[in-house]
């Protein structure tokens, strides 16, 4: 399969060639979702959500740096927002940080393809879409919550990519503490224990919430600012460590309750019915799915992380 094979070309880095704002995860950067067991060319990102009401909200972003795909994003042009980052984890590494960037062609469709700092070219429009330097820098209390970390591979340029506002969101230290230390170390142990190489397909998303970041335009308030997200998910899939044909995965969820983040782990299954509650209407049927059905994962396993995680909630 694909993705086993995979594993022995990632010894390097992870990083394909050319991206942008795209019709289609599935032509454009498939690789970085799952492949269908019985297919190596058919591949499920996750769900792309559709306003009926906005065509135009949610942007499919082959996140680009350097003339390279470094991962994939589904953005929120109305929330100002990512709703999904989705990478290629090949282990905890120590990067240096980056200045923060913007995807140009969010706000302008005749820009470049590729991830820019803010400055470098005029860009119409800048900001109408997506957040900018200083939305956060003008307050105080939210900072950026990475969607894909960048520690979480071991490229630096890989880990340059993860600092645009397009896989950010408000968040605050704490709870950015919180999600690190409960949450991703949590993952990257796995992984490295049950996955087939230390490799893995992460999805990393955040829902949005009921209040606003404050934003300026053009030295005038927006209604609307950078919606602040009250729920925050991530799920993994690889082949077994020791059964290369066998799928493990994992997930984990977690929710802003009286301004602090409760997390608890839960399986692949029950992630997709918790954002399929987020995400749908109650008058409609949608189904959210993470990794188009496969990973499903084992509710007893879950159980059990449930019952350590409870212990720990309110830490």
């Amino acid at each position: 399969m694909k993705l086993l094979t995979l594993g022995f070309m990632l010894q390097g880095s992870w990083c394909l060639a050319f991206g942008e704002v795209v019709d289609s995860f599935k032509v454009s950067c498939p690789d970085f979702f799952i492949e269908d067991p019985s297919d190596q060319n058919v591949h499920y990102p996750p769900t792309v959500l559709i306003d009926s009401q906005n065509p135009n909200r949610y942007k499919q972003i082959c996140q680009k740096w350097r003339d390279s795909y470094r991962y994939a994003t589904l953005y929120d042009t109305e929330g100002r927002i990512p709703v999904y980052s989705a990478y290629y984890y090949v282990g905890y590494h120590k990067v240096h940080k980056a200045e923060w960037k913007i995807e140009p062609q969010l706000d302008d469709p005749n820009q470049q393809p590729e991830m820019a700092r803010e400055g470098e070219e005029p860009i119409k429009d800048l900001g109408k879409f997506q957040a900018i330097y200083d939305d956060y820098a003008s307050q105080s209390v939210y900072t950026r919550g990475h969607l894909y970390p960048r520690c979480h591979n071991n490229d630096q340029d890989c880990a340059i990519a993860t600092y645009t506002h397009t896989n950010a969101v408000p968040q605050t230290q704490e709870d950015n503490n919180v999600w690190a230390h409960r949450v991703e170390r949590k993952m990257e142990k796995l992984i490295a224990e049950t996955c087939d190489r230390g490799f893995a397909h992460v999805v990393t998303g955040a829902a949005p919430g009921q209040t606003w970041m404050k934003i300026r335009r053009d030295n005038v308030p927006v209604e609307n600012g950078v919606n602040i997200p009250e729920y925050f998910w991530t799920a993994y899939c690889c082949h077994d460590k020791t059964k290369p044909n066998d799928l493990q995965s994992g997930a984990w969820f977690g929710n802003v309750l009286k301004n602090k983040l409760v997390v608890r782990k839960v399986t692949v299954e029950q992630l997709e019915q918790e954002l399929s509650s987020l995400y749908g209407k109650p008058e409609q049927e949608f189904r959210f799915q993470v990794f188009g059905g496969l990973c499903q994962g084992s509710k007893i396993t879950t159980f059990i992380y449930n019952l350590i995680d409870l212990s720990l909630a309110f830490f």
